[in-house]
């Protein structure tokens, strides 16, 4: 039983096996698109006799028991069924071949019993013939994707069968072999009545896939899960079914067909002028040419000027099929028939050269429109390729200015055939005219440590040449400073600009023929350069209601780059300089109405100019006064903390004199003036300040009352940031 399913797989894999004692590897099956093929091989029936020998083919399925007979193999019986088989034009072609003129000579012939030898000229190239002489057989009802057991038998005269052959195939009819057979069109000749296609065939390369074989048949003889009973006559179903699916999914490697450059046939077909119907054209091999490559020829007929296109079908000895090739084209033309491009006109335009011809006719031979040019000793240059409608070219690339250009214009005729205009239309034409320059645009400058970066952008225009900077303390006012600037930025490394000043720059663009655009868009740029002012020079003080007035020379007077004043103070004994305004000073005077009567500060005053520089401070001055005789003493010890709700302000509950109240202030740090938010009677050592935000910095002081009503001074100031409570 082992022998009979690894029949097809070493069938496929061309290994010669014995199926029985008495049987030789003289047969082949060959899956078609007709159904499956048998055939006595070449080597057995070279050196036979037509008409000597009948064979009897039976066929089972490997899960049927025994072998049904399914037809004969032997000579044609009569002519009708020797036509019958080969077809009409194939036996007048035979006939032709062999000089018969009437049935009864042909028949005579075939029943001669001449060698097959003498004939296998054409049952090696159609099976037809094979089967017409005897020597095969197609059985066309076997099912596709079912594998089958053919057994050849010899019928002697005495009616008696002796098995010569056994046979498996699985009918999958693909031969991927045929995949490999690729024919690329080579050369398309033309003339008044025909068009010749020739396509080069590229031949497969042998693959060794032995190694490949041997493993997949270990595969499918698990898959049959072969018992020790070799007696058996049938395969179970169930692992039949899964030997099926190994040969599908394995097929580019079971499904080998002999093909060669001998017996691979291609169909090649035709269509004209657009149409979409496929005609076939005729079956032919291909023949090698000197140099030994296969060279694959069809001519089709029609009128002049027809556009053909025709495909390749490459198809083995059974009718199998490989992929189709791609679509060439063609028409029936030829140099002497075709219209070319026979003069060419060029004129001189502003930034360009025009060319112009003659508009070619509406032919299908044509493919597009060639430009190339070249300068002074240059080899000519494609630079465009036009659609055929096309009568005129516009060349902008006309650079440098007076530079001699020729230009060379002919058709671009349909691949791969031989039309060509081997002396192209030529001109000769330099361009002298060129327009005013745009001006550029998007100007740009930035601060470059301390000089000035610009930059700008440009309309695409080949008659530019370079730029002019230009630059002024007012649009109205400007000079170049630099000229023939070839990059489109430059660096203003000038020394002498002064940050007290606004510059303004612009660009000019300049072309081939020196013309100059209009101005850019104007920037503004100040130097980023901090420039000396006077500051004071003195302060003058006095006090008044508690008040210190503070005033200063203006030296703004002077010098109208000082916008403004910055005003410190400290107390004696604090170690640093605080400003006592939030913003900058305008006038030339200062009340600080946060002075205190009895202690020491110290003031000083500097410049600030227009761009927020500050100057050197004036020389510091001392404010002090006496303590007035009645003054309450201050608070200090305060504490500050954070409560769920609140922020809780405590001080010492020591009462020194008379004390009617407490009163509590508060500001953020940013502020200058504390504001009153609370009043406790004496007694009261504390005060919760409910009126707060998280996230929040605030300052706090506490002063108090006696029973004069005489407030203490603010003597000391504590803050605390208010924290987030998470409840």
């Amino acid at each position: 039983m082992k022998k009979l399913y690894f029949l097809f797989i070493l069938l496929a894999s061309s290994v010669s096996w014995v199926a029985q004692a008495q049987s030789q590897d003289i047969a082949t099956a060959l899956p078609s698109p007709k159904g499956v093929y048998i055939r006595l091989k070449t080597d057995y029936i070279s050196g036979t006799s037509l008409g000597k020998l009948k064979y009897v083919i039976k066929r089972k399925k490997i899960t049927e028991s025994a072998a049904k007979v399914i037809g004969q193999m032997q000579l044609a019986q009569d002519y009708n069924d020797f036509m019958r088989v080969v077809g009409r034009k194939s036996l007048r072609d035979f006939e032709k071949m062999k000089k018969f003129y009437g049935a009864s000579e042909t028949m005579a012939f075939l029943y001669s019993s001449p060698s097959y030898k003498s004939l296998a000229a054409f049952g090696e190239l159609k099976i037809e013939f094979l089967q017409a002489f005897g020597f095969a057989f197609l059985d066309s009802t076997a099912q596709k994707n079912e594998l089958y057991n053919y057994e050849i038998f010899e019928l002697s005269a005495n009616k008696e069968e002796k098995l010569v052959s056994t046979v498996s195939a699985f009918c999958n009819p693909k031969n991927f072999a045929l995949k490999q057979y690729v024919p690329q069109i080579n050369k398309i000749i033309g003339s008044d009545s025909s068009v010749i296609f020739e396509w080069k065939i590229t031949s497969p390369a042998y693959v060794d896939r032995s190694a490949d074989m041997v493993k997949l048949g270990e595969q499918i003889e698990q898959a049959f899960q072969v018992k020790s009973n070799q007696n058996a006559q049938r395969i179970d179903e169930s692992a039949y079914a899964n030997v099926k699916k190994l040969y599908l999914a394995n097929e580019s490697i079971l499904s080998i067909y002999p093909t060669d450059d001998f017996t691979t046939r291609y169909n090649v077909y035709y269509r004209k002028n657009g149409s979409v119907q496929w005609q076939f054209l005729e079956k032919n091999v291909a023949n090698s040419d000197p140099t030994g490559t296969h060279i694959l020829t069809a001519r089709v007929l029609g009128k002049r000027d027809d556009l053909v296109e025709t495909m390749v079908i490459p198809e083995d000895f059974v009718y199998n099929t490989g992929d189709t090739s791609k679509v060439a084209r063609g028409v029936i033309a030829h140099n002497g028939s075709v219209e070319l491009i026979y003069g060419v006109k060029s004129s001189d335009s502003t930034n360009a050269i025009i060319l112009q011809w003659k508009k070619l006719a509406d032919k299908p031979y044509y493919s597009g429109i060639e430009i190339a040019k070249s300068a002074g000793n240059e080899e000519p240059k494609v630079i465009q390729i036009l659609p055929v409608t096309a009568s005129k070219f516009v060349d902008t690339d006309v650079f440098p200015a007076g530079q001699m250009f020729k230009y060379f214009v002919r058709p671009i005729f349909i691949p791969f055939q031989e039309l060509k205009q081997e002396i192209p239309a030529t001109t000769t034409m330099t361009c002298g005219k060129f327009s005013k320059p745009t001006p550029p645009f998007n100007l740009t400058v930035k601060a470059e440590g301390p000089n000035a970066r610009l930059k700008w952008e440009v309309a695409d225009e080949k008659a530019g040449h370079s730029y002019y900077v230009y630059r002024g303390t007012s649009p109205k006012k400007m000079i170049p400073i630099r000229s023939a600037v070839k990059e489109r930025e430059y660096l203003d490394t000038t020394s002498y600009l002064t940050g007290r000043s606004t510059y303004y720059y612009a660009i000019m663009a300049v072309n081939v023929t020196q013309d100059t655009s209009d101005f850019s868009p104007y920037v503004m740029y100040s130097p980023s350069k901090v420039e000396s002012v006077q500051s004071p020079s003195n302060i003058g003080f006095e006090v008044i209601n508690a008040k210190a007035r503070l005033s200063w020379n203006d030296v703004r007077l002077n010098d109208d780059f000082i916008a403004g004043y910055a005003l410190q103070r400290k107390k004696k004994g604090e170690t640093s300089f605080r400003n006592i305004h939030t913003t900058s000073l305008n006038a030339s005077n200062f009340i600080d109405e946060t002075f205190e009567l009895g202690n020491s500060y110290l003031y000083r005053v500097a410049s600030i100019t227009i761009k927020g520089d500050t100057s050197y401070f004036s020389p510091e001055v001392t404010v002090q006064t006496p303590k007035p005789k009645n003054m309450v003493d201050g608070i200090s010890g305060i504490g500050l903390s954070n409560l769920s709700e609140s922020i809780k302000i405590s001080w010492p509950s020591v009462e020194v004199g008379s004390v009617k109240s407490y009163k509590i202030y508060r500001k953020l740090p940013t502020e200058v003036n504390f504001k009153l938010i609370g009043t406790v009677n004496n007694g009261n050592f504390e005060y919760q300040d409910k009126n707060v935000k998280p996230d929040v910095i605030y300052v706090y002081t506490v002063t108090k009352i006696d029973d004069t009503n005489t407030e203490s001074a603010v003597q000391e100031r504590k803050s605390i940031y208010r924290e987030k409570v998470r409840k």
